[in-house]
């Protein structure tokens, strides 16, 4: 199984905010989330991103745990017997 690195949540966060915002102050692991002005769909976005540079499914129920761009290693996969489907509604 694959894991979540702190390279792949620099590159998702400069691919996500580059593809936004064109220029920006470079980021590292350090960066806090709350200088980087991130919306809802900015963080959606983030966590495909980095689902799709790791392969791994994350938890969206860890994201208030998150402080700084390095804090996106720390996010849960999704438990393997978790029934959680994206899109669903119900």
């Amino acid at each position: 199984m694959s894991r979540v690195t702190e390279a792949m949540v620099v590159d998702a966060v400069n691919e996500v905010l580059g593809a936004k915002r064109g220029q920006f102050e470079p980021i590292d692991a350090a960066t806090p989330l709350v200088e980087l002005n991130l919306d809802s769909l900015d963080v959606a976005e983030l966590f495909m991103a980095i689902e799709d540079h790791s392969g791994v499914e994350l938890d969206p129920d860890t994201v208030p745990e998150l402080e700084t761009v390095g804090d996106f290693v720390r996010l849960r996969p999704v438990a393997l017997n978790h029934h959680h489907q994206r899109g669903t509604t119900g």
